[in-house]
């Protein structure tokens, strides 16, 4: 059984007017935000509640000041590996005088809501507007520092009123809170992506550690609340090394203070990062490697690493796990401010399929284990390497049946998280349905409601390598379903991109804004029919002989229902309508992006047309000089018919 330990905080409070004002206003200001989310490791929705917040103080700096009360049920033990207690006393305290009616993650703008301080996550933003339109009659200010080597936490704040207090009493609350708590933390959507490391943790950011004021939660009082009231008060505090088994990180540190007027209805506030020596502060930042896609069974990875800080850096340790095995590096030189380096970790063999290479650093750093790299969010960069057979074939069927990925297709990490796995049972009966086109049982789906935060990100699924010379009129099938489900959102775009040349360059040959398919429902999940599948089919004409990577995008619109793909395809084209082909000759450039030369001179003088990929008519005129301006064409496949002919080719 683990003991939980408590300890004990040696805690100085000097409070005196003798001190000039330094830091603070004595000017009016509106009021600064305190979010107070209420949250716990086991609450599916939370890591939701943690982007929204973040966002808010992202797009307010210095406004909004953030801190993570871990209490309830969804924060306790219940039994679970891994388990760790962000409790406090003052946030169990919080949790009960919040009057939360609402769940979790339930957030506190203020406390300026009643009977209960707490709304849910889509107000907070709309609230936090509101508050900060507001004027205070007192401003806060606060510094904080700690020496390395004592523990100790030297905190001070400053506040002055601008204008009188409706009550005579206020209370003063001061809050040190810790980022970088790694961690387990249930998360029903992948709500927040980038708060994972490559290892599977959570990282736990603003989470309230302890209240440095008497007081308790509530803080202490401030007995004169009338305009032109000034005070200093300094907090001298013996940082342990851990509170419930959890690292006291000095350099991960924040301190958020607040007047409020009493236990509710805070007036403003003010937040900083704990300071430290400076001679122990680097920033390191690795450059973010995007997914690589290659035909072949060796790599040579490499990362660029510059020195954000003002010291120089003459030595650090990186590593790159590749596959989850572990390859270290040791970089020996020196690197001042804003200079790059490269690291090399030579020909690694790869595997067919996709790959996983975690660049996770720094350690040792002017080899001192004690030096510190402050900034964890550029430390590491996931990226992913897809390795896909040569030529792996002529003909393909893509059916995702009984939720299985077909060999040589592969679904981006972004479709697998954040958009689901293929579904293929009854989500009510357990039993398995036909939900996929063609009477099949599979589909890949994408979510599209908003509260999912996946509009305009599109999720991949990607196949190849396809040797089309063995195919007469080779073309690329799929089928969709789509329902927007009464939500008014914008419809989602499926892209297909192709490239010739192993992943080096893409071409856009088709854009799809999706009709509906269903009406579907705005409170159940859309599952369509077999019947509501669309067909489309595009022509791989212009890439016939090569061998091609083909890249199919579905990308959400603002909100929706749900979409779905499946049956995906190449072979033979079944439009008995599409041409033949002249030789690639007779058009250039092709791909083409401000106009295209014709070069048979039997067409001037002759009236020509162009058709999109699926058949529709976007340009026509006369042929005056073999020269044809497509400037207003988006980028995609075209045909062109001109003097009884056809050609097709590509706007880049």
């Amino acid at each position: 059984m683990k003991k939980v330990i408590s300890i004990l905080f040696c805690v100085l409070m000097v409070s005196t007017q003798v001190y000039a004002q330094q830091w603070v206003s004595t000017s009016p200001q509106n009021k600064n935000v305190i979010l107070e989310e209420f949250t716990g490791i086991y609450c599916q929705f939370c890591p939701d509640g943690h982007r929204i917040a973040s966002e808010i103080a992202e797009a307010n700096p210095g406004r909004v000041f953030l801190i993570n009360i871990h209490a309830g049920n969804y924060a306790a033990n219940h039994g679970y590996a891994g388990y760790i207690d962000l409790q406090t006393p003052e946030g169990t305290a919080l949790d009960a005088a919040s009057n939360n009616t609402y769940g979790y993650p339930g957030g506190s703008v203020n406390r300026n809501t009643s009977p209960s301080w707490i709304m849910g996550r889509d107000q907070w933003a709309s609230a936090a507007a509101t508050v900060m339109a507001q004027a205070s009659p007192v401003n806060v200010f606060v510094k904080s520092s700690v020496d390395l080597d004592t523990r100790k936490l030297t905190t001070e704040v400053e506040f002055y009123y601008t204008d009188n207090s409706t009550s005579n009493k206020n209370y003063l609350t001061v809050m040190l809170t810790q980022d970088n708590i790694l961690g387990p933390q249930v998360d029903g959507g992948n709500y927040n992506p980038t708060n994972w490391t490559w290892d599977g943790l959570y990282r736990h950011n603003h989470a309230l550690r302890k209240v440095l004021t008497s007081g308790g939660a509530f803080g202490e009082s401030i007995d004169t609340t009338t305009k032109g009231h000034y005070e200093y008060r300094k907090y001298v505090t013996d940082l342990p090394a851990a509170i419930n088994s959890i690292n006291v990180e000095l350099f991960r540190l924040k301190v958020v203070a607040f007047v409020a007027e009493g236990e509710g209805n805070i007036y403003s506030g003010y937040g900083t990062e704990v300071d430290f020596n400076h001679n122990k502060k680097f920033d390191l930042g690795l450059e973010a490697k995007p997914t690589t896609i290659m035909v072949g069974s060796n790599i040579i990875p490499k990362m660029d690493i510059i020195n954000n800080s003002d010291n120089i850096v003459t030595n650090f340790d990186i590593s790159l796990y590749f596959n989850n095995q572990e390859h270290k590096k040791t970089f020996t030189g020196s690197l001042a401010k804003g200079e790059k380096t490269t690291v090399d970790w030579g020909n690694l063999s790869i595997g067919t399929g996709i790959n996983k290479l975690i660049y996770s650093g720094f350690s040792n750093i002017n080899a001192d284990s004690s030096n510190y790299d402050i900034n964890y969010a550029n430390d590491f960069s996931p990226s992913t390497v897809i390795s896909l057979r040569p030529k792996a074939f002529s003909t393909v069927l893509g059916g995702f049946d009984d939720g299985t990925v077909p060999a040589d297709f592969y679904l981006d990490s972004t479709l697998n998280k954040n958009f689901g796995a293929p579904l293929w049972v009854d989500q009510t009966s357990g039993q398995p349905i036909f939900l996929g086109a063609n009477s099949t049982r599979s589909a890949i789906l994408y979510y599209l409601h908003y509260s999912w935060g996946l509009a305009g990100k599109g999720g991949d699924i990607l196949f190849g390598e396809a040797d089309l010379s063995k195919l007469t009129r080779p073309a690329l099938t799929y089928y969709y379903a789509y329902s927007d489900g009464y939500l008014n959102g914008t419809p989602p775009v499926v892209k297909v991109q192709v490239s010739a040349d192993q992943g080096a360059s893409w071409n856009l040959i088709d854009s799809l804004t999706l009709t509906q398919t269903a009406a579907g429902s705005n409170s159940a999940l859309y599952i369509p029919a077999t019947t509501d599948y669309q067909t489309v089919e595009l022509s791989l004409s212009a890439y016939k002989n090569k061998s091609v990577i083909i890249k199919i995008t579905g990308i959400p619109g603002t909100s929706g229902n749900a979409m779905y793909i499946d049956e995906i395809s190449i072979g033979e084209s079944t439009d008995v309508t599409e041409p033949s082909y002249l030789n690639n000759n007779s058009l250039y450039p092709n791909p083409a992006d401000i106009s295209i030369q014709l070069s048979d001179v039997n067409n001037l003088g002759k009236e020509y047309s162009i058709y999109s990929s699926i058949g529709l008519e976007v340009l026509k005129g006369y042929n005056e000089n073999n020269k044809i301006d497509i400037k207003s064409l988006n980028p995609g496949l075209y045909y062109i018919r001109i003097n009884n002919t056809s050609m097709s080719f590509v706007k880049i």
